[in-house]
């Protein structure tokens, strides 16, 4: 992700239920190393969302968001409304 990014996640015990966190916010990373960064995400442990888009991959933050991984020279101009 770069040596000057940085994500922040604050634990909570009023956290979300599982199913409920799924209605959390929805965000896109954006990598030139797609496969390499989904490879890192699952070896630090953090769950895969299974998803109709078989694209691409899906992972949800503990805090509940969810965040599709896109690569940087993808057009994805067919998902803009």
């Amino acid at each position: 992700m770069g040596t000057d990014f940085y994500i922040g996640f604050v634990y909570n015990d009023s956290a979300l239920d599982e199913p409920t966190l799924l209605k959390s916010i929805w965000l896109e990373l954006r990598t030139a190393r797609p496969d390499e960064l989904k490879k890192k995400i699952l070896a630090f442990g953090i769950k895969e969302i299974e998803f109709w888009d078989k694209d691409h991959f899906y992972f949800q933050a503990p805090g509940g968001q969810v965040f599709r991984l896109v690569g940087d020279t993808e057009d994805m101009s067919k998902w803009q409304r």
